[in-house]
């Protein structure tokens, strides 16, 4: 064997070539043994474990922040949507109070059915709506609904006297100055009932209009003592809240498509309570107080304040309507993920309207593993303190 093909062991018995082949203690070439590797592995996982223990709990307290931050989202844009809506109520038929406007059945809108959540027989939603700015359905255990009505005419603001019968199928009034295509226009009927139509053309010159015949006849409105222009996108909307997918939805009851067709439309997600109040003015407050402040508030219940007993007669809901300055509304948002038992267990009930006598609170079950976040409000409903003046 030559010098070159000898093994490095042999060189390294030889100590005058030492220097040429160093070499290497035998043992350090050969690796980790079993107990080193063990103990590596088992540090490992130990490391891993310290890891995952901090990532949990980082995890938990930012589904935590971000299902907190969501509910108060969604809680915040619901009261958002439904003040701006019931600020707006009775727009357009502020004068009609004192010619039999407010609390008048309008037949065109009547339903045999409505969607979920309004179909809740609780409710007991009229079948026919009626003229009045806001309603509150009381649900009982479930959520209430809230009914608001008004327009946004641009000109007209005062009643439309009707003149004589039709001319050439279009309806003649005194005036028709404001009156503008696409506009929908209540008349009042001497049954006491209301009518809605919508005009499509106007002409000037004859102080007439014609009447979209898929939303009323032409008699209907022609027979009218009075009109009043609720301008071209009017408010008949329910308010509710969907159990199935917890969710502020809202029902057009005039099914315009542009407003989403026939169905419900979402508003707000994670919403699974609303509760609201009258804010009632009836004199019993203190001497020389303003007539829009609200001297109590009620619950949408009984005899005097349930739905049933406003909407019995025109007469007792034109009562009820100018006595009805201010709704309070409370909605709960709820997070999106449970938590863990060992992390959060909340409450198992929510108190609603806590300031006011128990009379008037709500106390609403909830699942302990949610969080929830409670926003109270209350709207004036301006248009229905106008009629003080008329």
């Amino acid at each position: 064997m030559s010098r070159s093909h000898k093994s490095v062991s042999e060189h390294c018995l030889r100590g005058h070539e030492a220097r040429k082949f160093p070499c290497a203690h035998p043992a350090a070439s050969e690796g980790f043994s079993l107990v080193e590797l063990m103990v590596g592995i088992l540090v490992s996982l130990i490391g891993i474990l310290a890891i995952m223990a901090a990532f949990s709990v980082y995890e938990g307290k930012k589904r935590t922040t971000t299902s907190g931050d969501d509910a108060q989202q969604n809680g915040s844009f619901a009261l958002y949507d439904l003040e701006r809506q019931v600020r707006s109520a009775g727009s357009g038929l502020v004068q009609g109070k004192n010619y039999s406007v407010w609390g008048c059945p309008i037949t065109a809108l009547t339903f045999a059915a409505m969607p979920a959540p309004f179909n809740n027989t609780a409710l007991k939603l009229p079948a026919t709506t009626q003229a009045v700015p806001v309603l509150i359905a009381a649900g009982g255990t479930s959520p209430d609904v809230i009914s608001v009505v008004g327009g946004n005419p641009s000109q007209q603001v005062f009643k439309i006297g009707v003149t004589s019968a039709p001319t050439g199928g279009a309806v003649v009034v005194g005036n028709s100055f404001g009156i503008l295509p696409n506009d929908y226009l209540l008349g009042t009927l001497a049954n006491g009932t209301c009518q809605l139509g919508q005009a499509v053309t106007v002409t000037t010159a004859s102080n007439s209009f014609t009447v979209a015949a898929a939303t009323t006849t032409v008699t209907g409105l022609a027979n009218s003592v009075n009109l009043f222009d609720l301008g071209p996108g009017p408010v008949f909307t329910l308010f509710g809240v969907d159990p199935t997918s917890n969710s502020l939805v809202s029902f057009d009851q005039l099914q315009r498509t542009a407003n989403g067709g026939i169905g419900t439309l979402p508003i707000a997600d994670g919403i699974v309570q609303m509760k609201a109040l009258y804010g009632i003015h009836d004199g019993t407050g203190p001497t020389g107080e303003s007539v829009y402040a609200v001297d109590k508030w009620v619950q949408p219940v009984g005899t005097t304040w349930g739905i049933g007993a406003l909407t019995a007669s025109a007469t007792a809901a034109a009562a009820a309507a100018t006595q009805i300055v201010a709704i309070r509304v409370a909605v709960v948002a709820q997070s999106r993920l449970p938590e863990r038992a060992s992390d959060y267990t909340g409450p198992a009930t929510l108190t609603l309207f806590p300031d006011l006598p128990t009379a008037d609170q709500y106390n609403i079950a909830v699942q302990t593993q949610y969080r929830y976040k409670i926003y109270d409000t209350t709207i004036p409903i301006r248009n229905a303190m106008i009629v003080q003046y008329y």
